[in-house]
């Protein structure tokens, strides 16, 4: 890791004490909501993935650059589904709420870590379709055409190619918590469901890939917290 990480900061917010948290605030009032789709990924890894990849990808940012890292929202619906999908949907991909609530939750989020103190927040989000891509815009555009929080949309696709469960979520697992990785669970199944092919199956990840692309994370967010935070 080309970064200085202070591996020993307290950056996660329900994880101060008291008037800790307000105080870091204050010091630096930049802070970090990761966000993602509960669903399934493969056979092999969390249904809760996307969230837990994001608030492990921005604690480690966060003891780089400084700043709060607040507690991961797990949400789901962000794809809609026909009625005929609906009718023999059978809850294996993990939809909750529809797109309008998980939109609304997180415009009430923000506005409550405005109210906190944040000036500038990094909405960063372990799903990336287009459609979650646009939602992160919209709201990104919507709070920073105001005179108060200034919010930093991130999806991993901005920084590098993504995929599904494949070799790049797998090896951001297998760097940030091998205990939520079981390779043995992977099934004939899964390459039919998330269309795995070539370089790209989640058997070439390791714990080495996942460092690299956590750079490549790292160098984005770099650069737009630096450009940002001149804001504060």
């Amino acid at each position: 890791m080309k970064y200085k990480i202070n591996y020993a900061a307290r950056v996660q917010y329900e994880l101060m004490f008291g008037i800790e948290a307000s105080g870091k605030i204050k010091e630096k009032p930049l802070g970090y909501l990761p966000i993602g789709c509960l669903e399934r990924h493969g056979d092999h890894l969390p249904m809760g993935l996307d969230a837990i990849k994001a608030h492990g990808v921005c604690t480690i940012a966060a003891k780089a650059f400084g700043g709060i890292v607040f507690p991961p929202h797990h949400y789901a619906g962000i794809h809609m589904m026909t009625k005929e999908q609906i009718a023999h949907y059978t809850g294996e991909w993990g939809n909750i709420y529809a797109d309008n609530t998980a939109e609304t939750h997180l415009i009430d989020i923000i506005r409550q870590l405005e109210i906190a103190g944040i000036k500038v927040l990094v909405l960063y989000s372990g799903h990336h379709p287009a459609s979650q891509c646009e939602m992160m815009k919209r709201i990104a555009n919507d709070f920073n055409n105001k005179n108060g929080i200034k919010i930093i949309p991130f999806a991993e696709n901005m920084a590098m190619k993504g995929d599904h469960a494949g070799m790049s979520e797998t090896s951001f697992m297998l760097y940030l918590d091998k205990n939520l990785v079981n390779m043995a669970d992977i099934k004939e199944r899964n390459y039919k469901e998330h269309g795995w092919s070539g370089e790209h199956i989640p058997e070439n990840a390791s714990a080495s890939i996942g460092e690299q692309r956590m750079e490549l994370v790292l160098d984005y967010l770099n650069k737009e917290i630096k450009k940002h935070t001149g804001l504060i």
